[in-house]
């Protein structure tokens, strides 16, 4: 018996049709965005960049495996079956392992809202990873799996903070720094001043630069010696004054450090 794999046909294109399948039902998948979460068909098509009876039949698929849903009206949007998966994701990295537990306390003792931000340096981008909202969280506060570009703003900072001095002075002479509020520092040299701070503290403070009216303060999360992400909390300008930000910072920091101390990264197998 020939246990080698079975030979698919290639098509035109020179790849095999099984993976070309693949390719194109995760195509269909990659077209939602925060801007397009609700797709009809003909748009999923044209978004996907996939032939509309090829789209319709991958759809009817995917919405049987609960990977998408179709509304009334017709149009597609994601499933719950990816809901589930992520969760799987998120709970599975070194991040979360570390952020989990600090998380909840700070929802119960801060009341605010608290986020947790991945970050992938192959593109700078930052995705956030864990939520736990208050009762009065601000709708402008970034959803679960918003993903965004590493910019200004305390969850930014944090990360950047925790990398070396002349790693972080190369990384932000090329970060996008959009004028998003009349707070938002916008030159080089002011973020790299707030580095500065940063690592002084252990913690990043916005007040009003990323999102009107919202302050936040950020903690780097450490993993292997690199930041692996940031922890926040957030809240309106009238709960968090200046005061309550630094010593917010403080306790995250001490929250952080407790749970890492209690669950040490696993020492590498011999051989």
């Amino acid at each position: 018996m020939n246990d080698s794999p079975r030979s698919l046909p290639d098509d035109e294109g020179g790849r095999r049709r099984g993976v070309r399948s693949v390719d194109r039902a995760l195509d269909v998948l990659g077209a939602f965005s925060a801007a397009h979460p609700r797709l009809q068909l003909t748009e999923l098509a044209e978004a996907a960049g996939v032939p509309k009876t090829s789209t319709h039949r991958i759809a009817v698929t995917l919405v049987e495996r609960g990977f998408l849903r179709q509304e009334a009206d017709g149009a597609y949007v994601l499933g719950n079956r990816l809901l589930e998966l992520g969760s799987l994701v998120s709970a599975t990295t070194a991040l979360s392992h570390l952020t989990q537990g600090v998380a909840e306390e700070l929802i119960r003792s801060t009341g605010e809202t608290v986020l947790v931000a991945e970050i992938d340096w192959r593109d700078r981008s930052l995705l956030i990873t864990g939520k736990r909202e208050a009762p009065h969280s601000p709708e402008s506060l970034s959803p679960l799996g918003r993903r965004s570009m590493l910019a200004n703003g305390c969850i930014s900072r944090a990360i950047l903070s925790g990398l070396p001095r002349e790693e972080s002075e190369e990384i932000v002479t090329r970060l996008p720094l959009a004028q998003r509020t009349p707070a938002s520092i916008t030159d080089p040299e002011a973020l790299h001043r707030e580095l500065e701070t940063c690592r002084r503290y252990g913690y990043a403070i916005e007040i009003g630069e990323f999102i009107p009216g919202i302050a936040g303060v950020a903690v780097p999360v450490m993993v292997g010696g690199r930041p692996a992400g940031a922890i926040a909390v957030c809240g309106q300008i009238a709960r968090m004054p200046r005061r309550r930000l630094e010593a917010l910072g403080t306790h995250i920091k001490h929250l952080l450090g407790r749970t890492a101390a209690a669950h040490p990264p696993s020492p590498p197998r011999a051989g």
